[in-house]
C-alpha cells in the first residue's frame, strides 16, 4: 500500500489503495466533464479529481465511471497538488482494488483507546448509579448483545467529532465524566439521570452510521435519523423492564429527544430543552463535540505538516484554527512557492467556488 493520507506531501506521486468515501461527476464552464470526490484511510482523508477536456472527448471521466463508485476500495495513481494550501489528488488512473491488495482495517481510523479500557471505564460507571430503575436500564443496554455491540464499535458521527471506530463509546465517556465533575455544582440536577444521557442521548448512530470504512449512513440511518432511533431504544428497554418509572422514562427520552438544541436552531432536535437536565446536557454535548473536533484539526494539521498560525479551513465545519497554544513561538510561515504551471482555468474556478469563508 502507499504512504498514508496524513503523510502525503504536495508535488509527490502516489500510487496505493484508498478507500472512495463519495464522489459525482460534474462540469467546467467550458462543458467539460471532470469527477471530484473523496477518499480516505486510518489517518484521514483527502479530496481527488479527474480531468477531462474537449467536451469530454478524452474519454476519460466516462472509462472510470465504474472504479469510481462510491463505498469500495480503489486503486489509485495520483499527483498530490495543492490549492490555496489545501492538499488534493490529480488522478491520473483508478480502478477497483482487488481483495488480495488492502486490508479493510487500512481505511478506518480507530479510538487511541482500547476497547476493554473503555468498556472497563463503562462497568464502573453503571456500578455507580445510584437509582435502581436507571442502573437496570444501563445493564440492560450491556446485555443487548447487537445493541451494545454496535454501541461500542461505532463513530458518533460520519466526520465532525469522534469519527472513528469506538468513537461513540468513547464520546459517551467523555460526557460522562463531565457530568460527574460538573452536575454536583447544580445539586438540583439528576446525576443519574445525566449519566443514562451521555449513554443514549447518541446510541441511535449505532445503527444510524455504519461502522463500515467510510461510515456510510444506513438505509434506517437517512429515513429515521439517530434521535428517533435512539429515543425508541430507550422505550424499548425501559418497557421491558417491569415497573419502570413512568417519569424517569419521559425525562430521558426527553433529553434523547432535544439534545441537539432548539428546533429552530435547525440541527435536528425533534423537541426544544424543556428541564434543566436537559438543558444543561445540550451545551454538555456540544462542548465535547465542538472542542474535540478543534483538537482533532490542530493534530491533523500537525501530522500533514502544515505551517503558519491557522490550519487550513478543511472539512464539514469549514473553519480555520488558531495554532499557536499559550507562551508558544508562531509557526514559521509557510516558504514561497516554487515557480510552476499556473492552474487549470477550470479549476481554479471551481476551487474558487467551493472555497468557504473563514470563521
Amino acid at each position: 500500500m502507499g504512504h498514508a493520507i496524513a503523510e502525503m506531501k504536495e508535488g509527490e506521486g502516489y500510487e496505493g489503495v484508498l478507500w472512495l468515501v463519495s464522489g459525482q461527476v460534474r462540469q467546467t464552464k467550458n462543458g467539460d466533464p471532470y469527477w471530484e470526490g473523496t477518499f480516505q484511510d486510518a489517518t484521514g482523508n483527502l479530496p481527488g479529481k479527474l480531468w477531462d477536456s474537449g467536451g469530454g472527448r478524452r474519454g476519460r471521466v466516462k472509462a472510470s465511471a465504474e472504479a469510481l463508485q462510491p463505498g469500495r476500495a480503489v486503486h489509485v495513481q495520483a499527483v498530490v497538488d495543492a490549492y490555496q494550501g489545501a492538499l488534493q489528488l490529480n488522478l491520473s488512473s483508478v480502478r477497483p482494488a482487488a481483495a488480495g491488495e488492502y486490508d479493510p482495517s487500512w481505511f478506518s481510523p480507530r479510538s487511541r483507546r482500547p476497547l476493554e479500557e473503555m468498556l472497563a471505564e463503562f462497568s464502573a460507571l453503571v456500578e455507580g448509579v445510584q437509582n435502581p430503575a436507571l442502573g437496570g436500564l444501563l445493564r440492560a443496554f450491556q446485555a443487548d448483545g447487537d445493541a451494545f455491540r454496535r454501541f461500542c464499535e461505532g463513530p458518533a458521527a460520519k466526520a465532525i467529532h469522534h469519527a472513528w471506530v469506538g468513537g461513540l463509546l468513547e464520546h459517551s465517556l467523555a460526557l460522562a465524566r463531565d457530568v460527574l465533575a460538573l452536575a454536583p455544582l447544580y445539586p438540583q440536577l439528576d446525576r443519574d439521570l445525566l449519566i443514562c444521557a451521555c449513554v443514549f442521548h447518541d446510541a441511535g448512530k449505532a445503527f444510524e452510521i455504519s461502522s463500515d470504512p467510510g461510515f456510510d449512513y444506513t438505509t434506517d440511518g437517512r429515513l429515521h435519523g439517530h434521535i428517533y432511533m435512539g429515543a425508541r431504544l430507550v422505550e424499548r428497554l425501559a418497557d421491558a423492564l417491569p415497573g419502570f418509572p413512568a417519569e424517569k422514562r419521559r425525562h430521558l427520552v426527553h433529553i434523547v429527544l432535544s439534545h441537539q438544541g432548539e428546533r429552530s436552531d435547525g440541527f435536528g432536535s425533534a423537541a426544544d430543552p424543556l428541564t434543566p437536565e436537559a438543558v444543561f446536557f445540550h451545551h454538555l454535548d456540544n462542548l465535547d463535540a465542538k472542542v474535540q473536533h478543534c483538537l482533532t484539526t490542530l493534530e491533523r494539521a500537525r501530522a500533514a505538516g502544515e505551517t503558519g498560525a491557522f490550519t487550513s479551513a478543511r472539512g464539514p465545519i469549514r473553519k480555520s484554527y488558531y495554532r499557536v497554544r499559550p507562551g508558544a513561538e508562531c509557526p514559521p510561515p509557510a516558504p514561497p512557492a516554487e515557480a510552476g504551471p499556473a492552474p487549470r482555468a477550470e479549476e481554479e474556478e471551481e476551487n474558487e467556488k467551493s472555497q468557504p469563508k473563514l470563521w
